[in-house]
């Protein structure tokens, strides 16, 4: 980073860069992320179906081997794919993409992991809730360090301007203009003391949020401390974009699917990358573990579930009680009426 990026960066907490990706490399991920994107949509609502920790109804897909849900903010779909280095060699030059790698080394210290990885697919009328800033967790921290902090890649201190735990990178596979929903954030929002008392679900409404449209094969680099979302995609055109958080190895991901734990990545794409990018990423489970790790979620989840559905007949059966409880009362009540009524008139 030069000294004009960094200053950007710790002023605004993101930075623009023009051209990270070249030509060639854009089209060869925009073909693969359109057949994904096309084989995910036409199968989105298919078995298997997988729940994450934070209660996601994901999918996985065989021939892919990745994971994808739809959210349905704004009223339009948008379709996140998990994992989607896995899905074609095309990716396998965004792990450890040198242009990208020179800020990430710039803004954290190594050695690195890739934390989280997904293809966003976002339809007509679907915006992207606005989220993070002010005082978040520690793993989404912005730090100015200017200090020496123990670089274990270079086996010695090393006097670093940044120290952040996770860096975001979006990449642009097609012009994104502001009428197609591009990113958006509020500039200097990772050093707010004061969480967002602001609507998140309309980004327009907020002050200071602003849209950074995109032209093909740009990148954006930001904090995930940035307040950032989505600003509507008004067009019929989706809106295909690619995302990274990479950070120190030790950062767990904050991906939905992953929460707390690591990115999964499939055999047949660990055989395709190099020692360099292998060291991005954690090794494949084998096939009887992930299918262990998958049915024990399963399992977590019946058994929350389960335990709803008791609460709910708890509930039911305490209504139906009262129900009865007033009926009888109501009844006792009529038929006092009903005798005060014929005393009335045989008195008569």
């Amino acid at each position: 980073m030069n000294e004009v990026e960094k200053y950007k960066f710790d002023l605004d907490g993101y930075l623009l860069v023009k051209g990270l990706l070249g030509a060639d490399h854009v089209q060869n991920c925009l073909a693969a992320a359109d057949a994904v994107h096309q084989h995910i949509s036409a199968n989105i609502d298919t078995e298997p179906r997988y729940r994450s920790s934070l209660n996601v109804d994901y999918r996985f897909d065989e021939a892919y081997q990745c994971y994808s849900y739809k959210a349905m903010a704004g009223g339009g779909v948008q379709y996140i794919i998990d994992d989607f280095l896995n899905a074609s060699e095309a990716f396998d030059s965004l792990v450890n993409h040198e242009p990208t790698m020179r800020y990430i080394r710039d803004l954290c210290v190594g050695p690195y992991r890739i934390v989280s990885s997904e293809l966003r697919c976002r339809h007509k009328a679907n915006t992207t809730p606005t989220h993070m800033g002010g005082p978040m967790d520690t793993r989404n921290k912005y730090e100015f360090a200017g200090r020496p902090l123990m670089d274990t890649d270079a086996q010695k201190p090393v006097v670093r301007d940044f120290n952040l735990n996770v860096v975001r990178i979006l990449y642009a596979l097609h012009d994104v203009p502001v009428e197609q929903g591009p990113l958006c954030v509020v500039p200097g929002s990772h050093k707010a003391n004061f969480f967002s008392p602001f609507d998140r679900m309309d980004p327009r409404e907020e002050p200071g949020m602003i849209p950074l449209p995109m032209q093909s094969g740009d990148a954006i680099v930001f904090t995930e401390n940035l307040r950032h979302g989505g600003f509507p995609n008004l067009t019929e055109e989706p809106r295909l974009t690619l995302h990274l958080a990479i950070g120190p190895r030790w950062i767990a991901s904050q991906s939905p699917l992953h929460w707390d734990d690591q990115v999964y990545v499939s055999p047949q794409a660990w055989l395709r990358y190099t020692g360099e990018q292998k060291a991005l990423l954690p090794s494949p489970p084998a096939a009887a573990e992930h299918e262990a790790n998958r049915l024990r979620e399963e399992v977590r989840h019946l058994k929350f579930d389960n335990a709803q559905l008791l609460n709910d007949i708890q509930k039911i059966r305490g209504q139906e009680s009262q129900t009865r409880a007033q009926r009888s009362k109501n009844d006792t009540r009529d038929g006092l009426f009903k005798r005060m009524r014929r005393a009335i008139i045989s008195s008569k």
